[in-house]
C-alpha cells in the first residue's frame, strides 16, 4: 500500500500511519495468504481439489 500511494500518488507517508488509518479508520484487515509446505505434492493437491465436495448455502 505505501509502494502504491508513492508510485500513483507520489505520497510518501509511513506504514504505521496507512496501516492505522486502513485498520482503524476503514476498520480493514491486513489479508496474506496462508503459508503452504515446500514439500507438498501439487498433482495431489489438485486431485483434491477435483474430487472434493463444495457446500453451498441457499
Amino acid at each position: 500500500m505505501v509502494e502504491w500511494l508513492k508510485q500513483e500518488h507520489g505520497q510518501e507517508i509511513e506504514y504505521g500511519t496507512v496501516y492505522s488509518l486502513v485498520r482503524y479508520t476503514l476498520g480493514a484487515k491486513l489479508k496474506i495468504p496462508r503459508p503452504q509446505s515446500h514439500k507438498q505434492d501439487e498433482k495431489l493437491v489438485s486431485e483434491f481439489k477435483k474430487n472434493s465436495v463444495s457446500f453451498s448455502i441457499a
